[in-house]
């Protein structure tokens, strides 16, 4: 029979407990470098956008313009460090989370200078430019998902973090990239100049998402940390007023979003289903050369447009039917490639090619 532990033992394993407890709380615990005047002092230096902050806006918005039109995403990138586009953002939520009308009324204020400028500027580029291309670069920054919002409500507090540091530079300049709050307005001012309203007002509501959730990840670390208690007395009922006004703001933002991430998740899945529904076709009938094939829809119905090479098979009624009946769900197009002057004997051989090139990856695939 155990014999009974005695007090001071429990009092020991109570404390060792408590201790490891405390030790693990003290490794989330977020602590500042900066007094609360310096913190304030820095974020009010970054709402203001004139003289080489206004240059440097021109310059980044320039440059992403120039990787967006040229699809380079070296060029965005490096326009995204260089572009001072979250200071009245930050300031924005910042004074909002501590009643500071004066920093409220100079944020929207430069804001609008910055969404303006940025506007202009990008719009002038694109009317100028003689590439009028929509590439893959405006395309990401068209649409903007629930991950978007996501990624902005981090930035949002990863950069706040920053900013309580002594030396934050490292930290800003990487939310300044993950955020890409320069991208979507250059998309804005593409689809402004291009007359293209899906980009414009796609590129203004990925913006408008990347600033909401950015001030949101802002507004909750200044409350977390203390700095509402510093700065106000007795706040309780601006404090509920303002949490409500930026609950409902922020579900109105995201509203749109959710939509946006089901739309991207049906088309990543379609183009999935007709990828296997290709490999179907090919497995039944291997000697059909398909030399390309589309996947898109049409209102409520979906179509599978598939490209094969002339002369590689003549498909028969039979075969079409059969073809057809393996998704009832995809239409299927059938094309031939276009006429060439290559005799009969050189598209076979190219056709016993593309037969062998695809043995081969299946073998490749199945070691």
């Amino acid at each position: 029979m155990m014999k009974n532990k005695s007090p001071i033992f429990t009092y020991f394993c109570y404390k060792i407990n408590l201790m490891s407890l405390f030790n693990i709380i003290n490794l989330f615990r977020l602590s500042k470098e900066e007094e609360e005047k310096d913190t304030y002092n820095e974020i009010e230096e970054g709402i203001h956008f004139r003289g080489h902050n206004l240059w440097l806006l021109v310059c980044a918005m320039a440059i992403a313009c120039i990787g967006l039109n040229v699809n380079s995403q070296a060029a965005v990138i490096g326009a995204m460090l260089i572009s001072p586009l979250m200071g009245p953002v930050v300031g924005l939520s910042f004074g909002l989370s501590i009643h500071d009308k004066n920093l409220i009324r100079l944020s929207v204020w430069n804001w609008l200078i910055m969404i303006v400028t940025s506007l202009l500027a990008s719009t002038i580029y694109f009317m100028i430019t003689p590439f009028h291309s929509e590439t893959s670069q405006l395309e990401a920054f068209k649409e903007a998902t629930v991950f978007d919002c996501m990624i902005a409500l981090f930035g949002g507090l990863a950069w706040f973090i920053g900013i309580t540091r002594k030396e934050a530079i490292k930290t800003i300049a990487g939310v300044a990239v993950a955020t890409a709050c320069i991208p979507p307005l250059c998309t804005a001012g593409f689809g402004l100049a291009n007359g293209n309203w899906d980009y414009f007002f796609g590129g203004l509501y990925y913006y408008l998402v990347n600033c909401v959730f950015i001030g949101i990840g802002t507004w909750i670390l200044s409350i977390v940390l203390g700095y509402q208690r510093y700065y106000l007395l007795n706040s309780q009922g601006k404090s509920k007023q303002t949490t409500l006004i930026i609950t409902v703001l922020s579900i109105l933002v995201l509203t749109p979003s959710i939509f946006l991430t089901v739309k991207k998740w049906n088309k990543e899945n379609f183009k999935i289903e007709a990828d296997q529904y290709i490999n179907k076709i090919e497995d039944r009938t291997p000697e059909i050369a398909i030399v390309n094939y589309k996947a898109f829809k049409k209102g409520d119905k979906k179509y599978l447009d598939i490209t094969v090479l002339n002369d590689s098979t003549f498909l028969s009624k039979n075969e079409l039917y059969e073809h057809d009946m393996l998704n009832k769900d995809i239409e299927l197009v059938w094309h031939y490639s276009k006429q060439t002057t290559s005799t009969s004997s050189e598209i076979k051989f190219l056709q016993s090619q593309i037969n062998d090139l695809k043995q081969k990856l299946k073998e490749t695939e199945q070691k």
